[in-house]
C-alpha cells in the first residue's frame, strides 16, 4: 500500500479497477460514474458509433450488465457525459451531442427524456455535468452556455446562474459538478483553469487555483468532490494529477496515480499471456502506475476517493485516514 501524507492527513492507495473492452466486462473511455452503495455505474463514451453505454458492476468487480447503445433514439447515446442518481435509484445521464437527458430505471430500462438545444431559459447546449441537491432537484453544467441551471427531475427549469467569461463567478465551458451536505456547488471551470464554489443561489464563495502547471495550479480541469471534512478533490485533467485542498482554497497535496498492482480484470488477461508477463518483467511499468486524464471522482462515505482515468479505462481509488496521529498508531 502507497502512502501520501500531507497536512495532516493521509491518502492510502487501495486498489484499482477496470481495463480497456469494446463492451462487457471493461470500459471504453469513461467519462463519468455514480455510486449506490457497492455499485457502479460507470459511462463509456466510446468512438464514433461504438461503445456508447452504460456499464453496471459492483466494487468486488463483478460485471452484472450494460445498457443503453450508440444512436439518437430513446434510450440510446452519442456523446454520453456525466451521469447521477435520484434518491429512487433513477439514473439520469446528460448527453452533450444530442443536448439532452435520459432516465432510466435502477435496472437501465428506459424511461423518459428531455431536453432542448439552444441558448434560452430551460434550454441546454452540450450539457455536461450533472448532480442532484438534497431536495432531488438536477443541476447540469450548461457548458456551450457557460451557466448551471437547476432544473425538476422531469425537467421544468427552475433557476440558472453564470455567464462566459473569467471574472469572479463567471464560466468558460465549465465541465464537472459536485453539491455538498449543505447544497453549495462545485463547478470545475474547464477553460478557466480553476473550480468555483457557489452557495446554493450561485453566489461565489470560494476559487481552488493556483498558477497553469506549478503548485496548486490546474489545466483544464473535468470534475471535482468533496469529502466529509470539506477537502475538495479535483480532477488535473491537462496534468493528469488529482489536486487536493482544504475547504478554504489553500493547496494541500497532489495524488499522481499508484497503480502498481493491475486490476484484478487486468490480471487474468496479463495471466492469460505467459509472453506478455515476462516482457512486463523487463518494462518500467512507472508510466502505467500513474494517471493518464483522470476525468471523474467521487468520494463516497467512508471517505474513500474514486478517480476515473478516461485514457487508462479504469478506475483508481484512495483511502484518506482521518487524523495521522490515528493513522501512525496503527502502522
Amino acid at each position: 500500500m502507497l502512502t501520501t501524507v500531507a497536512a495532516g492527513r493521509v491518502f492510502d492507495h487501495s486498489f484499482s479497477y477496470g481495463m480497456y473492452a469494446l463492451s462487457g466486462q471493461g470500459f471504453w473511455t469513461p467519462q463519468d460514474f455514480a455510486l449506490n452503495g457497492d455499485t457502479l455505474y460507470v459511462v463509456n463514451r466510446g468512438a464514433e458509433d461504438l461503445g456508447q453505454r452504460i456499464t453496471i458492476c459492483t466494487l468486488d468487480h463483478q460485471y452484472i450488465t450494460q445498457f443503453g447503445g450508440p444512436g439518437s433514439g430513446d434510450g440510446q447515446f452519442v456523446w454520453p457525459r456525466s451521469i447521477a442518481l435520484d434518491r429512487a435509484g433513477n439514473i439520469y445521464v446528460s448527453d452533450d451531442y444530442l443536448h439532452r437527458i435520459s432516465v432510466f430505471d435502477k435496472d437501465g430500462q428506459f424511461l423518459s427524456k428531455w431536453g432542448n438545444s439552444g441558448g434560452g431559459n430551460g434550454q441546454l447546449n452540450a450539457p455536461a455535468g450533472i448532480a442532484f441537491d438534497s431536495d432531488d432537484n438536477l443541476y447540469i453544467v450548461d457548458s456551450l452556455n457557460h451557466r448551471v441551471q437547476q432544473f425538476t427531475k422531469d425537467g421544468t427549469p427552475l433557476a440558472t446562474f453564470g455567464k462566459q467569461g473569467s471574472g469572479d463567478g463567471e464560466l468558460d465551458m465549465p465541465w464537472g459538478i459536485c453539491i455538498d451536505s449543505t447544497d453549495n456547488v462545485f463547478v470545475a471551470d474547464w477553460r478557466n483553469n480553476r473550480v468555483q464554489k457557489f452557495d446554493a443561489n450561485g453566489n461565489l464563495l470560494v476559487k481552488f487555483e493556483g498558477t497553469l502547471s506549478g503548485v496548486g495550479g490546474l489545466s483544464n480541469p473535468t470534475d471535482v468532490a468533496v469529502d466529509s471534512e470539506g477537502d475538495v478533490y479535483v480532477t488535473d485533467w491537462g496534468n493528469h494529477r488529482v489536486q487536493v485542498y482544504a475547504p478554504n482554497g489553500t493547496f494541500i497535496t497532489t495524488l499522481l496515480g499508484d497503480a502498481q498492482q493491475p486490476s484484478p480484470w487486468a490480471q487474468t488477461l496479463i495471466e492469460a499471456n505467459p509472453d506478455n508477463m515476462k516482457a512486463r518483467r523487463r518494462t518500467n511499468l512507472e508510466p502505467e502506475w500513474r494517471f493518464r486524464r483522470p476525468t471523474a471522482i467521487k468520494v463516497d462515505a467512508q471517505d474513500r476517493i474514486f478517480i476515473l482515468e478516461s485514457g487508462n479505462h479504469r478506475f483508481q481509488i484512495y483511502n484518506k485516514e482521518k487524523e495521522y496521529e490515528e493513522h501512525a498508531l496503527t502502522l
